[in-house]
């Protein structure tokens, strides 16, 4: 039966975000996704000044005139479409707010029409939220491959984040995705007209995008490549990866995340796509806070990351003659390379260190760092 109010729809709305799993991966600074007390997904976000919002994610409408093979709500597929209109959405979302559920607002879209038609529904949303009910919280306002500039300009002035999904890294992966996006022209465009908007108008809006993986037959070294250079040409604030589920698989066949239980060919195979995302999100880590570059990354002959050993673990092992690494004089960039220990642990040896020698172990496990994860690679002399 379709939806016929408000909450009904936004239900509707805010289930089909689940598919997008960016944010699902949980990090001990970054908390993945939970359901809330109504049964909805809230989502985090972690600003550049560490605070945590909590974020209703939806979308304005799960209509689509896209044909991508691995969206659930593709032109396709045969199922109930509903939308919600600038003022339902809006209202809703305030509703929310002042019930203290959420703090923010991640709002995505299926295409019913045209990219800027899409565009002009989800910013009339934002519209509404900045200037009626002066909410200056959180938004993040994806934008829709091949919106106008003007779209995008607009999006860019009032909101905090704005995403456009890359979804595969090159024109001729996506090809295999979609026969309607166009890898220049619809995407690598827009990320370009954000990183001049933000430049031209001094604004704090940061930019996002979005790898589906295992979906185009895709290598991990692909994917890599192209996120190196979207965070050195665009100025990326973050780039996320989704393990590609089957869109025909039942939610419960789904795998859970290094589940132990045996399982299916089928979603042995889908267990895998997990752990590749889960990878790519420990060189993304490597890459953005520990002052690793695209060719310290190391693949197997495929082009691809091991599925048995984290990315910096791998580094170390092939290359001995960087340890051991002496804990009393090292630099923050040689500590950084240490398994186990991360900028925190980092930090927090540089300043222990003002204060004495670390003589050992216990000294480590003290200071919050993995010690005996860090030991084969650690000397204290």
């Amino acid at each position: 039966m379709e939806p016929v109010n408000t909450e009904q729809k936004l239900d509707v709305l805010a289930d089909a975000s689940k598919f997008d799993l960016a944010c699902a991966c949980r990090f001990a600074d970054e908390p993945g996704r939970t359901r809330g007390t109504d049964g909805r997904w809230i989502y985090p976000a972690v600003l550049p000044s560490g605070r945590k919002v909590m974020l209703l994610k939806t979308l304005q409408s799960n209509a689509c005139v896209n044909d991508c093979v691995y969206c659930p709500f593709n032109r396709r597929r045969d199922l109930a479409r509903c939308s919600l209109g600038p003022d339902q959405m809006a209202r809703t979302f305030m509703d929310l707010l002042r019930a203290n559920r959420v703090s923010g607002l991640f709002l995505s879209s299926g295409v019913p029409d045209t990219p800027d038609q899409t565009m002009d529904r989800m910013l009339g949303t934002v519209e509404i939220l900045r200037k009626r009910f002066s909410f200056r919280g959180y938004i993040h306002l994806k934008i829709i491959p091949g919106a106008s500039a003007a779209s995008i300009e607009q999006a860019v002035r009032m909101a905090t984040r704005v995403s456009v999904n890359i979804e595969a890294p090159t024109a001729e992966r996506l090809a295999r995705l979609s026969t309607r996006k166009r890898f220049y022209e619809d995407i690598v465009s827009a990320m370009q007209t954000i990183a001049d908007l933000r430049t031209r108008l001094n604004r704090q809006c940061h930019q996002t995008t979005q790898f589906v993986v295992g979906a185009a037959g895709e290598s991990d070294r692909e994917i890599v490549t192209a996120t190196a250079r979207l965070y050195e040409r665009f100025r990326m604030e973050r780039v996320y990866f989704s393990a590609y589920q089957d869109p025909m698989l039942r939610p419960a066949a789904q795998p859970a995340l290094f589940s132990d239980m045996p399982m299916p060919r089928t979603q042995a195979k889908a267990q895998d796509s997990f752990v590749r995302e889960h990878r790519l999100y420990q060189v993304d880590f490597l890459l953005r806070k520990y002052g690793f570059s695209r060719q310290d990354i190391l693949f197997d002959e495929t082009g691809n990351l091991s599925l048995d050993e984290d990315p910096k673990t791998r580094w170390a092992k092939l290359h001995p003659d960087f340890y051991p690494v002496q804990v009393n004089t090292a630099d923050r960039s040689q500590l950084l390379r240490v398994p186990g220990i991360g900028p925190t642990g980092a930090k927090r040896i540089i300043e222990a260190r003002q204060n004495g020698r670390i003589h050992g172990p216990e000294d480590l496990r003290s200071l919050c760092v993995r010690s005996r994860i860090a030991g084969p690679y650690v000397r204290f002399g």
